[in-house]
């Protein structure tokens, strides 16, 4: 085999090597629930109580609010920093850590301070 052949064959191999291993350091805790795209896209749709996933991208901790990106985003961008939606969420407990993925049950409420005018009003914010 030449120098030349085998170089191109460790070159693909290490190419392949690093991207399985930048998949596999980054593996998100699985959680369920409606997306915030979806929620995001028609928000007053949904009466009662609905289940969110996502992930927690900043804490507005003056008024007990945190701020969640979409769960597959979050999966694809492998962190917090590219969100185009968030949902603006209220809750009366502790506030989940930044980049923390979260389950939230609750309401959504008409609230022009929040994004996109509303927030969801959490009754259950479980961290994965």
């Amino acid at each position: 085999m030449n120098l030349q052949r085998f170089s191109s064959i460790c070159l693909i191999f290490l190419i392949a090597l690093s991207f399985a291993t930048a998949a596999f350091a980054f593996t998100a805790p699985k959680a369920e629930g409606l997306d915030v795209d979806t929620v995001y896209s028609d928000p007053f749709a949904y009466k009662g109580e609905i289940k969110v996933r996502g992930a927690v991208a900043g804490l507005e901790s003056e008024k007990n609010w945190f701020l969640v990106i979409d769960y597959r985003e979050y999966v694809a961008c492998q962190g917090t920093s590219c969100p185009a939606k968030w949902i603006t969420v209220s809750v009366s407990g502790k506030l989940p850590e930044s980049g923390k993925v979260v389950e939230i049950k609750g309401v959504i409420e008409k609230d022009e301070t929040g994004k996109g005018g509303f927030v969801l009003k959490a009754s259950e914010v479980k961290v994965k």
